[in-house]
């Protein structure tokens, strides 16, 4: 996925912004304002500034699925990246959107394990993907443990270290995907 440098720089804005404010209260002047651009550049690459949350967070999910070498790695570095950006998933989380948000990273989630089915892969998890006979609603079922996790841990202030997410995550992603 190419990204224009306005459009990353409007991205670099609001994960900023997002570092200490809740989204609903953000707006697009206020991300111009953070990204040094006019709202007209803000309106030529985006309806709103959901539109810019949506292609922000796919931009994100993106560059990690592409750094990750397998299902494992790529659940790792989602945690890891979750865990270096506590206030930004908490201020999305806190906002009246989170209903929204919880289904656009789903979808995305789903997309990625459902693109990642077409590739040739020995990860067991997209192996379980190319196997059955409904891979959509195991790349949802996939996605919703992912993010059940994220906010159950969220739940809990983060205080469950890193590593037990990580390894539980796994084993029920594996576990889901070896039912199939």
């Amino acid at each position: 996925m190419r990204v224009t440098r306005t459009v990353r720089d409007f991205q670099n804005a609001l994960l900023v912004l997002l570092e200490s404010n809740s989204f609903d209260h953000l707006t697009v002047d206020q991300i111009c304002k953070e990204a040094l651009l006019h709202r007209s550049s803000f309106y030529r690459y985006f309806n709103d500034k959901y539109d810019l949350l949506e292609q922000t967070l796919k931009t994100k999910v993106v560059q990690i699925v592409d750094n990750g070498d397998s299902e494992d790695d790529i659940l790792k570095q989602f945690i890891i990246y979750i865990n270096q950006h506590r206030n930004v998933v908490r201020h999305l989380a806190a906002s009246d959107s989170h209903s929204s948000l919880y289904s656009e990273m789903l979808q995305i989630l789903t997309q990625i394990f459902l693109e990642r089915r077409e590739q040739e892969s020995k990860d067991p998890v997209i192996q379980a993907l190319q196997k059955t006979d409904n891979p959509e609603l195991l790349a949802y079922t996939l996605s919703g443990s992912i993010l059940g996790a994220f906010h159950w841990w969220q739940s809990k202030n983060y205080d469950v270290p890193v590593e037990e997410i990580i390894s539980f995550a796994r084993e029920t992603v594996h576990a889901l995907s070896e039912q199939q």
